[in-house]
């Protein structure tokens, strides 16, 4: 897979898969080339583009080149200029389209060793609870996207780093529970339930604080009725 400059960009056969708001970079997927998505942050304000944009463009390459050889997205990643990074595009089902029996177990037992694998390198996605952002592809392989939120944890304490962690491994079994329920073991429902407890703390849909939480489902009420909580 080739990489392109700017002006080829612009010219380029394109979709536009999510228009950005003021602190948000564009989406665009390249038709052709091979697959492609570029996340722009010039087309926002010059106060915005010359310091966040091109800070918020840089860090995410950064942080998905620091994963190479543990997640998909590392492949064919470059930037396209000091505003826009260039992911590879991936096929694949969102969990947060698929229904129960259409995901193996084998693919959450290889979400899971992902996520952690990701975790040694000291690095947490913080939005693996939206379905979105991960893919199964025709292999029945994972595939991890959208690092925007991402951070490093290697200057923080221990403990806040198990909480972080412990995160991004809920939002894993969140979609597990969902799935495929009976195969999760108690030790990963416990994650899962400590998520459920606490979930009070944490009030941010999207990039916006949210007033009210959303209502529980009902595998989680079942999941917190099972362990007294």
């Amino acid at each position: 897979m080739k990489a392109f400059t700017r002006a080829e960009f612009e010219q380029a056969e394109r979709v536009c898969l999510q228009r950005g708001k003021w602190g948000n970079a564009d989406v665009w997927r390249i038709l052709d080339g091979g697959g492609w998505v570029v996340k722009d942050f010039r087309p926002r304000a010059w106060w915005f583009r010359v310091g966040a944009g091109r800070l918020l463009a840089w860090r995410e390459y950064r942080t998905i080149k620091a994963l190479a050889g543990v997640v998909k997205a590392a492949e064919y990643l470059f930037m396209l200029d000091r505003y826009a990074v260039v992911e590879r595009f991936f096929e694949g089902i969102p969990l947060s389209r698929a229904v129960s029996g259409q995901v193996p177990v084998v693919f959450f037992e290889r979400l899971e060793a992902e996520v952690k694998a990701m975790h040694r390198r000291g690095i947490v996605h913080l939005d693996l609870r939206n379905g979105g952002n991960i893919l199964l592809d025709s292999e029945n392989e994972p595939v991890l996207i959208d690092f925007q939120s991402a951070l490093r944890t290697g200057w923080l304490p221990r403990q806040w780093r198990r909480c972080l962690e412990w995160v991004d491994l809920s939002g894993v079994y969140k979609h597990w529970a969902r799935l495929a329920p009976e195969t999760m073991g108690e030790e990963r429902e416990r994650i899962l339930v400590w998520q459920l407890k606490n979930r009070k703390w944490w009030r941010i849909r999207g990039y916006r604080l949210s007033p009210r939480q959303r209502d529980l489902k009902e595998y989680e009420k079942e999941l917190l009725a099972r362990y007294g909580e």
